[in-house]
């Protein structure tokens, strides 16, 4: 049996955070705690013991790496998931553990695309003409902002909105996003949207509403990731020895590497 493996916490949530657990518990090097924030209802299972909610902030965060001996902390986290992330450089730096962060690249327009950024929801809500029928696809935090619009027609689609009343210009769909483009196509067509309005969260599972839209020749409005200066985080925060990839298989690659040096096996 091994008896020195690397211990590791993957920040999880997403599905290249699954993609890296398993890539990585087949290596009998690893020793893998995932955490969930607690977000999603009812989340597939993964092969390694899971952690569900919260640590208490960077500081309880720290702890648990202190308290569980963690060689190694996988930040596999959504892209727009600022907060986590921001406390797994507090924590790294707290407690000298190494960092690797998975920041999966932001979607880019393509030629004869209609797209517009923004710095925050309250801008894009701003800007909406009246008469606009939105569909909005940023989650439960924008939602308060974009029913304020008795102007426009909302169809607004997040998790945990599963009976929720609004205004009644206002229609909510419980769900995660769809897969299939087809399905977001019949979607918008049905509803008659004349505008997207999301996160610029990058990567291919929440990407066929963006292809739906380009295919029907709609406007999308996409909310802009923040930086470390725009979240009020100086980059001195950040440890020296953390890594940042672009690539499931760059994060695990790291992850080995670190393995090695560490002695693991």
């Amino acid at each position: 049996m091994m008896s020195n493996r690397l211990k590791i916490l993957v920040l999880a949530g997403t599905s290249e955070a699954r993609t890296v657990i398993e890539s990585l518990v087949v290596d009998g090097r690893f020793d893998i705690t995932a955490s969930l924030a607690g977000a999603t209802p009812n989340p597939a299972s993964m092969p390694v013991p899971t952690l569900t909610g919260g640590f208490g902030g960077a500081e309880g965060l720290a702890a648990w790496c202190r308290d569980h001996a963690i060689d190694l902390i996988v930040d596999v986290t959504h892209p727009f998931a600022r907060h986590i992330s921001r406390n797994a450089r507090l924590a790294a730096v707290d407690t000298g553990v190494r960092l690797l962060r998975f920041e999966r690249p932001p979607w880019r327009p393509m030629a004869g695309d209609n797209w517009r950024s923004f710095g925050n929801w309250q801008d894009m809500s701003d800007a909406i003409p009246a008469g606009s029928r939105v569909f909005l696809a940023g989650g439960t935090q924008s939602i308060e902002i974009f029913t304020k619009r008795d102007d426009i027609t909302l169809l607004a689609r997040a998790l945990n909105v599963e009976g929720r009343v609004g205004p009644p210009n206002v229609t909510f769909i419980n769900a995660l996003p769809a897969t299939r483009v087809e399905a977001e196509r019949a979607l918008f067509a049905e509803a008659g949207i004349t505008l997207l309005c999301c996160k610029n969260s990058g990567g291919d599972a929440s990407f066929a509403k963006i292809t739906a839209a380009r295919q029907l020749g709609l406007p999308v409005w996409l909310l802009a990731r923040h930086t470390d200066a725009a979240d009020g985080q100086s980059l001195l925060n950040q440890p020296a020895d953390a890594e940042i990839h672009d690539s499931v298989e760059s994060i695990v690659a790291a992850a080995c590497s670190h393995a090695a040096d560490h002695g693991a096996g």
